[in-house]
């Protein structure tokens, strides 16, 4: 399990439970953390949480948010299919072919419509297993949404996450590093154009539960206007940004982005 559950920075009573499974011969492995024992949410009203990576890192960008909503409610991070040592599969995958997965996933697990909190490349998946699967999840969070409309090309792309990149601590792009080696590039250079041109702007309309869009202040992939559109396209949608933030903002301010997260959920 990532390192800030370990030791004496694990709270009292954390569980972790590692689940690796295979649907439709697509690789999925999952951690699963809950705390037994919490005065925050009474058991009736817990709740399971979904988190879904982006593209080339994986489920350790969850580790500090996970331990802080784990107190209300069962987290589930989850590692795609050729991230973070995870088979790849034969072919290529669409966004469409991972939002299948996880939503055949949902049903395996038997998990009752759970929040789902998306970054990055996550954000497409989660959008696409809301606006394909009605009814499968009560809230959505989609944090760093791509691609901007107006900028779907890999080299503007790469110049946005490089200058993202500057307001980002040694240790949030070492994190990042290591996924991208686990990923390898062949498996990220096939994923890439397959997040480009998904046309996410075209699927949140279809989404029917409330949606929040998280950016941070100096996320340059997920720009202020573009975060604003995506918002109002969504039938229940808002945006909030977060000062300071970039866009590992799901690891560098995961309280805030936790405290949005149940915020969202309480309403």
């Amino acid at each position: 399990m990532p390192q800030t559950v370990r030791g004496s920075q694990a709270p009292s009573g954390l569980n972790v439970r590692i689940d690796r499974v295979r649907i439709g011969g697509l690789a999925l492995r999952t951690w699963t953390t809950w705390i037994d024992a919490t005065h925050d949410v009474p058991l009736e009203d817990r709740h399971d949480i979904v988190l879904v990576h982006g593209l080339g890192v994986s489920s350790q960008y969850f580790e500090r948010l996970a331990v802080v909503l784990g107190r209300v409610g069962a987290v589930h991070l989850l590692d795609l299919p050729g991230f973070a040592g995870v088979p790849r599969p034969h072919g290529h995958l669409e966004i469409t072919d991972f939002a299948e997965l996880i939503a055949r996933w949902v049903e395996h697990a038997g998990l009752e419509r759970p929040t789902f909190v998306g970054h990055s490349m996550g954000s497409q998946i989660v959008t696409e297993v809301l606006a394909s699967h009605p009814g499968i999840a009560t809230h959505a969070v989609l944090v760093g949404p791509p691609v901007n409309s107006r900028e779907r090309s890999v080299p503007l792309q790469a110049a946005r996450l490089l200058q993202s990149s500057w307001h980002e601590s040694a240790r949030t792009r070492a994190v990042a590093l290591q996924g991208y080696v686990e990923c390898g590039p062949h498996w990220f250079a096939s994923v890439l154009p397959r997040m480009l041109r998904y046309p996410i702007e075209e699927r949140l309309p279809a989404v029917d539960v409330p949606v929040v869009v998280v950016r941070g202040e100096h996320d340059h992939v997920a720009p202020r206007a573009w975060v604003a559109e995506l918002a109002d396209l969504a039938p229940r949608g808002r945006w909030v940004e977060v000062p300071g933030a970039s866009h590992a903002v799901i690891y560098e301010h995961s309280r805030q982005v936790a405290d949005l997260v149940l915020e969202h959920v309480g309403r």
